[in-house]
């Protein structure tokens, strides 16, 4: 009897939002958030969901922040960025160095083919990568700490182009001065001109916005199996919340269109799927932080 008393109470005091009995009253929502890497490896994701304790989804969200060569100062052989990095260069003396990652693009092979890899501080300077393939950024990035890492640094302009002497880094412009695309990160924000509406596609903003509509409402769908399309008319209205640089008559009217809502953009295979199935990952995590009692 004691046991059950005391079982009781732990559900009592944690678990009220899951044992509601599908209450819609009960306003307790919790939030999980999915760190992924993006669009064939070029750019960092960040999948946010709320869900209520009936499961419904109160809130979703999806970032794709640019990766290094949409703002890397010189995008040439050699040219160097810095990113925050809390697993990199831990034990380094020189403030500089510690706690961050250093890129350099870098040739791979005979081929003239370049990635951006890591460049690690030694001795007395810093070392380019003999396994190229092993040490990339989108390698880096599958890491959520790191991926996490970036999207903060992102939020917080620490993102920066740097110039390197030897073990002396000098500290040139932030992202937010060289980036293109609008001068923003953040390709879902109004004021990006990444993938702009055009005669045959909605662009990547109404597409996005769409996205997270029909995420919200259907949460499990098969996004993996996403693969059929339908013909649908579209007549966009101007919303400067979604996109502040497009003229909404540009578009035509009529596209294919996925079951996840996304009409022709020239990356409807992978993008939006993808993007739906990191919320859908997000969403179960929420679940289970709801069912946890691990409420916001």
């Amino acid at each position: 009897m004691k046991k059950v008393l005391f079982v009781v109470m732990v559900l009592a005091l944690t678990g009220t939002a899951v044992f509601a009995g599908g209450r819609s009253e009960n306003a307790a929502t919790a939030t999980a958030t999915k760190y992924y890497v993006a669009h064939q490896g070029a750019y960092i994701g960040e999948a946010t969901v709320t869900v209520n304790a009936n499961h419904e989804v109160v809130a979703a969200s999806f970032a794709e922040y640019l990766g290094l060569a949409d703002w890397a100062v010189d995008a040439g052989d050699g040219a160097v960025v810095r990113v925050p990095d809390p697993l990199a260069n831990r034990g380094h003396s020189d403030p500089a160095i510690r706690g961050y990652m250093f890129y350099i693009y870098n040739e791979v092979g005979e081929n003239g083919e370049y990635m951006w890899a890591q460049y690690s501080p030694g001795a007395n300077g810093f070392s380019r990568p003999s396994r190229h393939w092993q040490r990339d950024f989108e390698g880096m990035m599958s890491n959520p700490i790191r991926a996490k890492a970036y999207a903060d640094a992102v939020k917080n302009d620490t993102l920066v182009s740097v110039t390197i002497d030897g073990l002396n880094v000098t500290v040139g412009p932030t992202a937010s001065e060289t980036v293109r695309y609008g001068g923003v990160m953040n390709k879902a924000l109004p004021e990006s001109t990444y993938m702009p509406i055009r005669s045959s596609s909605l662009g990547y903003r109404h597409n996005h916005a769409r996205n997270v509509e029909f995420f919200r409402n259907n949460p499990m769908a098969d996004y993996a199996a996403a693969t059929q399309q339908r013909r649908e008319d579209l007549e966009l209205v101007a919303d400067p919340s979604i996109d502040a640089n497009t003229n909404v008559d540009v578009y035509e009217g009529a596209g294919n269109e996925w079951m996840v809502a996304d009409v022709r953009t020239g990356a409807t295979w992978s993008d939006f799927p993808h993007y739906s199935i990191e919320m859908q990952e997000a969403y179960k995590l929420a679940v289970a932080r709801m069912a946890l009692g691990l409420v916001d």
